[in-house]
């Protein structure tokens, strides 16, 4: 099935919970739809995270990757990532109340590019 390719302004979204995600590597500069990078890899971290045992507000934080499923259509040959693509299961560390303060807390979640930042060319 074809898939919208994930260029620079995607949209990623938490498997569960809320927090903030910034992607944190760059796309290709070789490589563009409607002037923007394509990507072939994507890095992420995760901030202010509540969710799951993690019920102090904000208080969760992680990093990952996002890994392809495509192998047919390559930009500086790699890979392009997709939408629909999604990372592994990564655990997002924080805290919880416990009495008068906090213990540690975790939640494991998956992030995936829900909006590839265009809709013009596909790749399966």
């Amino acid at each position: 099935m074809l898939k919208n390719i994930a260029v620079q302004g995607c949209t990623l979204k938490l498997s569960q919970g809320t927090g903030n995600i910034s992607i944190t590597n760059d796309p290709s500069d070789d490589v563009k739809i409607n002037g923007k990078g394509v990507y072939t890899s994507m890095n992420f971290s995760i901030s202010g995270f509540t969710g799951g045992e993690i019920t102090v507000a904000g208080s969760g934080a992680g990093s990952g990757s996002i890994n392809t499923t495509v192998q047919n259509v390559k930009v500086d040959g790699k890979p392009v990532l997709v939408k629909g693509d999604k990372s592994a299961e990564i655990t997002i560390n924080g805290q919880k109340p416990s009495g008068s303060g906090t213990d540690p807390a975790s939640c494991i979640v998956t992030v995936e590019i829900s909006d590839a930042g265009q809709d013009k060319v596909d790749a399966e």
